[in-house]
């Protein structure tokens, strides 16, 4: 694959506030397409999309029923902090178009969504569960 040339500042314009249509997480105005027959002057690997971050927390509590039962009431919070966690950002269109409408450089999904399981796994917003177990 060609690699492109950089010709600006790659995350001028953007400010990677997330909202429902997406962010903006790279400016394509920033890249332009070699001459044919030249490399690009981009280096492989030169920008990492956004983060991972996410906190799951669990409360337990052992009760002993009998001598051989035993009650665990369990409390579960996954992505405690409601983090977002953006997908990768899109790297297939054209460079240098108008305020990224090809969507080259945009990032419209979570890792969860983008990795194909919605509302649950990595990414998705904050979720509890409560469980109650016996052990015998």
């Amino acid at each position: 694959m060609q690699r492109p040339n950089l010709v600006g500042d790659p995350f001028a314009g953007v400010s990677h506030d997330f909202s429902k249509s997406g962010v903006q997480w790279i400016n394509p105005a920033a890249f332009a397409l070699p001459a044919p027959g030249t490399f690009g002057n981009l280096s492989r690997n030169k920008f990492y999309g956004p983060g991972f971050g996410s906190v799951d927390f669990s409360v337990f509590k052992n009760t002993r029923l009998t001598e051989r039962v035993t009650a665990q009431l369990r409390f579960e919070f996954y992505n405690l902090f409601s983090r977002v966690n953006l997908a990768p950002p899109n790297t297939v269109g054209t460079f240098a178009g108008p305020n990224g409408q090809n969507g080259f450089g945009q990032s419209v999904d979570t890792i969860g969504d983008f990795m194909g399981a919605p509302g649950i796994g990595p990414g998705e917003p904050f979720n509890a569960q409560i469980t109650l177990k016996l052990i015998f």
